[in-house]
């Protein structure tokens, strides 16, 4: 049983948690992404103290230093001991603020102001604390703006490691940062920056990279290039470099410089200018070459304007080339408010990142959405943003859009990149304040289906580990080592005992330590990836774990809580392979149940098969028989796992229709019968699995509301679907109709059930001899007990009580006792007897009710 847990911070926010009761609050609380103080885990120190407001709890194990026994009796408790008996309402002693981890601000002295060319500046700092400043190369910073309240945001062109941070800054008139650097600013003004932000970063890999820059998005290609020289590297690295007029073209000789000190690197630059005098005119993908893709075992990480991203995409397609990572950090336009009279369209846009112009009014909120993330901005003020209800990342209101500099203006320069022709929005006014939108993403290819998925993961763990180790707090370790505990009663040596709760579990786990380094957007990239969703996936029926999994989460917390930062690295890329080779057998696993242990190939050849109840239990044991056997299927249900199951079958070239639908009503019945018809023309056979007992009790004690929920669950859903499907069979002149009805219309505790399932025995019984005369035939089965999976969709609530446990314990004893067998069947059993009776091979039969319960005859 479960309860809600209340925490209600100083600050007057309140979040919900849901706690089970042999769990932990702190437990529930890591699991939820809420980071309580916590410091021990175990009531030794007294970290986490909050007062209960209401509820009843279970104080758990403590010593008197951390919880005196005159604050217990005021209603202290310790979240970290207590596991809740009853829903509760507890006071946090923080700020929510706390419960997450924010990017750190630092406080600089600008170092050097160099003009680079007419329209460039790079900008050199230094702060005290440097050596509290880890970030990843291709990262960025917030930079305020002194004297203004605002902040514009510049991706580090310097190696994580130099003591000077540099910056390339594109000058705009008029905009903040560019009328501060060109009039006010001066060599020793003190700067505030916050920081790091973004996912665009170096992923460590030995395969070859191809780095693609537009304008000042050569800022972070720098920083990754200068990373790889402090390295030693010798992954071939080759760089493309654009800008839009020779004014933009900079830092061309610290390119030769990097290319000195890299023997594996090299470079070439273009200028989409006609006018130009560069010896390359045009756009960046006409500098690329075969050799540069190495037939797509390449890493990409390209920095600039949309049109740049999706030229580049292009030219890999008409190669046929799909590299193995394409990382991306763009910019591009949104509409800006409607002008009052039509005006000319705006000229094309230059090819830079890190720019800014002023706008007239404040941008509107917008929502947070998933990686690849995209924000509107105007350098009118921060952007407000507005998250859905329950989201677990706290939004800070100054970063940047997501990269690069917050807009840039228009001007009458040629694009980096050949324009596309235009598309459905109004034009912009000409010279009016444009606003932008950021976006950071990678492509992987077959990521849901691969070991890249892992991979990627890795790749992002090791920068957070960069990020991170050498400095958490104990409260933040405290926190870790709680949730890599928290994934350890879920795996027995080699075997899982809860495969969903471990992917539960384990995903807190990793999304933590994307937490602590206080960068929402790796988060994001990292939640983008999709990772728990695929496991959630993969591991819906598996078995089997490395034995190491769960521990290895221990280890990486000793890793760093000891400061190791080589050993955290190691336990990283080997838990990694650990992940795929779970996933791996998992999949596997998976595939061979596509193929049910016993089919008859052929059988429902050319046949289109509904079957109604299909996203678990029987009827999608039915439907993938159907499927084995060559039938195309119409999977229905209320719950949307049915369309996983179709997707799954169509994965492997079997024809299958998923629709949702209340099959407890006529309309929803109705409206399946006819998807199925618009899509196959036809419904050959109709097998009506839906019903399911919801509670267990003698009849006495049902109120009137549950035993016409019974009846409503149990007999309408095949009552409808017969009344739906009838019609066509009768027009067609064939057809068969297979009910599931129950043994158990001789069952203890469950009399509604009974009397749903008797009414489905007569259903199938009348309606067999009316449709006999037009060639239908209509038949049932009466499973028994049958073994399943835990239901993903719950029918009902489980027993909570002793006597609700009794009264199905009752069940569960008349259920073996009364087979010969004396065991519960299988699924796999009972859709055998289905699809028999389904068959031709079965057209002799009907009006018949065929008991498959091991002897039990109802």
């Amino acid at each position: 049983m479960s309860h809600q847990v209340a925490l209600s911070f100083e600050d007057g926010v309140t979040r919900f948690v849901t706690c089970a009761e042999d769990q932990t609050v702190a437990d529930a609380s890591y699991r939820a992404r809420i980071n309580i103080p916590l410091d021990c885990r175990d009531g030794a120190c007294g970290t986490c103290k909050a007062l209960c407001e209401s509820g009843e709890y279970d104080g758990g194990t403590y010593i008197d230093d951390a919880l005196a026994p005159d604050e217990a009796a005021q209603g202290y408790v310790l979240p970290c001991s207590m596991k809740p008996r009853s829903d509760l309402v507890l006071q946090i002693a923080s700020t929510s603020a706390v419960a997450k981890t924010r990017a750190a601000t630092y406080s600089g002295t600008l170092t050097r102001l160099d003009r680079l060319s007419p329209t460039t500046i790079a900008l050199g700092v230094e702060i005290a604390d440097r050596d509290e400043l880890a970030f990843l190369p291709g990262q960025y910073v917030n930079l305020a703006v002194p004297g203004t309240g605002e902040t514009r945001s510049y991706s580090f062109s310097n190696a994580p490691d130099d003591k000077e941070l540099t910056f390339l800054v594109k000058l705009t008139p008029g905009g903040l940062m560019s009328d501060y650097l060109t009039g006010a600013a001066a060599v020793g003004d003190e700067v505030r920056l916050t920081g790091p932000q973004g996912s665009f970063f170096l992923r460590e890999s030995s395969r070859p990279v191809l780095l693609l820059a537009g304008g000042t998005g050569l800022a972070p290609i720098l920083s990754i290039l200068r990373r790889l020289r402090d390295e030693g590297s010798d992954r071939p690295l080759h760089l493309v470099y654009g800008v839009s007029t020779d004014d933009d073209l900079v830092e061309l000789d610290t390119l030769e410089q990097l290319a000195a000190q890299l023997p594996s690197f090299s470079w070439d630059h273009c200028v989409s200018d006609p006018d130009s005098t560069a010896p390359n005119k045009g756009y960046v993908t006409g500098l690329l070459r075969p050799e540069h893709l190495h037939d797509g075992d390449v890493a990409v990480y390209l920095c600039g304007p949309p049109p740049m991203v999706e030229a580049v995409r292009k030219h890999f397609a008409d190669e046929g080339v799909t590299p193995t990572g394409f990382y991306y950090e763009k910019f591009a336009l949104s509409a800006p408010a409607a002008p009052a009279e039509p005006t000319p369209p705006a000229a094309p846009q230059p090819a830079s990142t890190d720019t800014e112009v002023e706008a007239e009014r404040p941008p509107e909120p917008v929502a947070e959405p998933a990686v690849p993330v995209e924000r509107a901005a105007t350098d009118a003020g921060p952007t407000s943003l507005v998250l859905p209800e329950g989201d677990r990342l706290l939004p800070v209101a100054e970063a940047r859009r997501v990269t690069g500099q917050d807009t840039f203006p228009a001007r009458e320069v040629a694009p980096l990149v050949a324009p596309a022709p235009a598309t459905r929005g109004a034009a912009q006014e000409e010279d009016a304040p444009t606003s932008s939108c950021y976006e950071i993403g990678e492509d992987h290819p077959s990521v849901h289906e691969s070991d890249a998925l892992f991979e990627a993961r890795q790749a992002l763990e090791l920068g957070a580990v960069e990020l991170t180790i050498g400095r958490l707090d104990s409260r933040r370790l405290a926190g870790y080592r709680l949730l890599a505990e928290s994934t350890l009663p879920y795996v027995e040596g080699d075997r899982f005992t809860d495969a969903a709760a471990y992917t539960e579990s384990n995903a807190a786990f990793h999304d933590y330590l994307f937490t602590l380094t206080g960068n929402e957007h790796l988060l994001q990239a990292y939640q983008a990836l999709g990772v728990k969703g695929h496991m959630d996936q993969v591991l819906r029926h598996a078995t089997w774990c490395h034995p190491r999994c769960p521990q290895d989460h221990l280890d990486i917390v000793a890793a760093f809580e000891a400061g190791d930062r080589e050993t955290a690295r190691r336990l990283v890329v080997e838990h990694a392979e650990r992940s795929k080779a779970t996933t791996r057998r998992a999949m596997a696993d998976a595939q061979a149940r596509l193929r049910p242990p016993h089919i008859s190939p052929g059988r429902f050849d050319g046949l289109v098969v509904l079957v109604t109840g299909a996203a678990q239990g029987i009827g999608e044991a039915t439907a993938r028989r159907v499927s084995a056997e060559g039938g195309a299927v119409v999977l229905a249900d209320r719950s949307d796992l049915v369309h996983d199951l179709a997707g799954e079958l169509t994965g492997v070239g079997r024809e299958a229709l998923a629709t949702t639908a209340d099959l407890e009503t006529w309309a929803g019945a109705e409206a399946v019968v006819e998807a199925a018809l618009a899509r196959f023309g036809r419904i050959d056979v109709a097998v009506h699995t839906v019903g399911g007992t919801i509670w267990a009790k003698p009849f006495q004690h049902y109120p009137p509301e549950q035993v016409q929920a019974e009846i409503n669950r149990s007999l309408f859903p095949t009552l409808w679907s017969c009344r739906a499907v009838v019609p066509h069979m009768a027009e067609r002149g064939s057809g068969t109709i297979v009910n599931v009805s129950s043994v158990a219309t001789r069952g203890l505790n469950r009399v509604p059930y009974a009397a749903a399932k008797g009414g489905v025995n007569a259903v199938t019984t009348a309606l067999a001899m009316e449709m006999a005369p037009y060639g239908v035939r209509v038949v049932a089965t009466a499973p028994g007990g049958t073994e399943a999976p835990a239901r993903r969709i719950p029918r009902g609530p489980a027993p909570e009580s002793a006597e609700e446990k009794a009264w199905y314990q009752t069940i569960v004893d008349q259920t073996v006792d009364s087979s010969l067998l004396g065991r519960y069947g299988t699924l796999d059993e009972q859709a055998a007897a289905i699809t028999f009776l389904a068959s031709p091979e079965a057209s002799y039969i009907t009006g018949t009710v065929l008991p498959v319960a091991g002897g039990d005859l109802g």
